[in-house]
This record gives C-alpha cells, sequence and structure tokens, in this order.
C-alpha cells in the first residue's frame, strides 16, 4: 500500500512560485522532511520562471494527494525513474518514463502524483507564469495556436497526447540549465533565455508529430460526425471496431484523428460524458449511488465511486450531501 505524503509537506520542498521582484532565489537541501524518501531538492526561482530539480530514493511507493499550485505552465522532464500523475482538469492519466516529457498547463493545478518504490529517481519541472509564456508566443508569431489559445482561455491541457522523448538538442539545454556558466548577476537574463530556448525545441518537435498525423477535409468531416453522435449517445455502448464499421475510417484513422483533433479518445469522451451525466443525475436527486452508476455503464459500485472520485476529486455520496446542504 503507498505511503502517502499532504499537499503541504511536499509544497514545503519542491511548491511552485514565482518572486515579486528582479531577483534569483535559491532554496537548496536534502533534509529529512517526508517519511520513507532521501531526497535532495535545489529550487530557483525569479519573477517570471522557476526551476524545481526534485532527486530521491524512494523506500516505499508514494502517493502525493491533493497536490494544488499556482496558475503556471511546466516543462516537466523525467530524468530518471518513473512517475504517474492524475490531473482534476487534464484528461487520462499521465506516465513519465527515463528521458520523457510534456508541458502542462492549469489555472488550477490540483493532482494526484504516484511515485513507485525506486532509487535513482529524479525529475525537473521548469514553470513559467502565464503572461510571460504569452507574450513570448504572441512576438514569435504564435507557433503553436493551441498553447496560446489555452493560455488566452483559461483552459487546462498536456500538450502532447503522450509523453514526447527528450532529444539530444533538449538535452545539451538541460544541461546547460543545471550548469549556468555565469555569474549569479547574469543568472536570471541566462536561464530565463535558455528556458525559452529548450520551449522553441519542444514546440518544434510537437509541429512536427502534429503534421505526421495531418488530416485531410473529407477525415476531418468524418471525425466530426462521430463525435457528434457520441456526444448524443455517449450511454450506448460502443466498441471501436464498430464505430470503424459504420464510418469510412479505420480504427487507426479514427484512434489517431481524434488524438490530434480533440486531445482525447473515443473511451475518453465517452467516460468524460457519463462522468458529467452522471453528476448531474446526482445533483438533481431521486436516485441511488448504485443507480446512477448503473445509468452510466458501471457493472459495480465501487468501481463507479472510484472513477468519479478521481473525475471530481470526492465521492458521489458527498456529491450528494453537498446538494442536501443547499
Amino acid at each position: 500500500m503507498a505511503y502517502i505524503i499532504d499537499n503541504e509537506s511536499y509544497r514545503e520542498i519542491a511548491g511552485r512560485k514565482f518572486l515579486s521582484q528582479s531577483s534569483v532565489d535559491t532554496f537548496e537541501h536534502d533534509a529529512p522532511r517526508i517519511p520513507f524518501v532521501n531526497h535532495r531538492v535545489k529550487n530557483t526561482y525569479s519573477r517570471n520562471f522557476g526551476i524545481i530539480r526534485f532527486q530521491a530514493d524512494f523506500l516505499q511507493d508514494m502517493q502525493i494527494r491533493g497536490m494544488k499550485s499556482d496558475p503556471h505552465i511546466s516543462l516537466h522532464f523525467q530524468l530518471t525513474g518513473h512517475s504517474n500523475a492524475h490531473f482534476r482538469d487534464i484528461p487520462g492519466e499521465h506516465p513519465l518514463r527515463p528521458a520523457e516529457y510534456n508541458i502542462y498547463y492549469s489555472e488550477n493545478f490540483d493532482s494526484d502524483i504516484f511515485y513507485n518504490r525506486q532509487k535513482g529517481f529524479e525529475y525537473l519541472a521548469l514553470i513559467l507564469k502565464k503572461e510571460h509564456l504569452l507574450q513570448f508566443l504572441q512576438q514569435n508569431g504564435s507557433p503553436v495556436k493551441q498553447l496560446e489559445k489555452a493560455l488566452e482561455n483559461g483552459r487546462p491541457l498536456a500538450l502532447f497526447r503522450k509523453a514526447a522523448p527528450v532529444n539530444a538538442e533538449m538535452h545539451s539545454v538541460l544541461h546547460r540549465i543545471l550548469h549556468a556558466p555565469v555569474a549569479d548577476d547574469l543568472s536570471e537574463m541566462y536561464l530565463n533565455g535558455k528556458i525559452l530556448e529548450l520551449l522553441a525545441l519542444q514546440l518544434q518537435q510537437y509541429r512536427q508529430e502534429r503534421d505526421a498525423i495531418s488530416l485531410h477535409s473529407g477525415t476531418s468531416q468524418e471525425l466530426s460526425e462521430i463525435f457528434d453522435y457520441l456526444n448524443t449517445h455517449f450511454l450506448t455502448a460502443h466498441s471501436l471496431e464498430n464505430i470503424a464499421q459504420n464510418s469510412r475510417l479505420t480504427e487507426h484513422q479514427i484512434r489517431e484523428g481524434f488524438k490530434l483533433k480533440y486531445n482525447t479518445t473515443v473511451y475518453g469522451l465517452i467516460h468524460e460524458k457519463r462522468m458529467l451525466y452522471a453528476r448531474q443525475m446526482l445533483l438533481d436527486g431521486g436516485m441511488t449511488v448504485d443507480e446512477v452508476a448503473n445509468a452510466v455503464g458501471y457493472s459495480t459500485g465501487s468501481n463507479f465511486i472510484q472513477a468519479f472520485k478521481r473525475k471530481f476529486g470526492i465521492t458521489p455520496k458527498q456529491m450528494q450531501l453537498q446538494r442536501s446542504s443547499r
């Protein structure tokens, strides 16, 4: 069974924040502040960015429950070891393996993080203030509209549908970030430039991946029709095979097209719609938790309760109690 770490204990050593003035503040320690974890932390904070380097030996499975932080964009690099995250407002699981990364954004980061028992674990999180990154994107011709629109609209996202590999150019920039060859009074300028250089490499990789699965107009129209159908028939049992048989697309085209066009999967869309429908039924009242679970396709109430809590952060019963207290 995983040992559970509360949010405040973790924020104390690896919290995400920004300074109010033009300066760089470095925080470093290896004191044993969390049970069953031998760790070393070095955090650097400034007005527009932060660098969190976390190294650890986990002596047993760990879970950080309800980790919260201020709005920011995170360029999250798994250097060694394995982790998995579930965000309240970003669909799906987000596992990271050695030499993988993803870019995350949320106005209200709220997540559960899982670490297996392991030695030699290390991640590097480069965080950027929303306004700083938005200005950078706009000044450089808005190279990735999806990211810019998410920032403008406050819409959470994971830029890559699954973790992307760290290439040789990124490794080189990461090394320079960790070993900045400048005096302290120049470090803010230097590190800010290197983080933006790294971001440019990541956005280039994203565009190459996106273009490799580009959709022609006919495929896009077919996907829109499937999407619209599932939005209104989400309670019906669907398989990818059956959907493909009733369209002009293959299973592969549907699978990859949904990831590219909607940043989700067929089953992810169905699950999202069912969870929202279940929440509405609980708020409307008149049904038990088991009845709601059965209505949205769960054969057992326990599986439904777990899925509901992962999505909304509370159990169905707690949702009903909230309704009763209004």
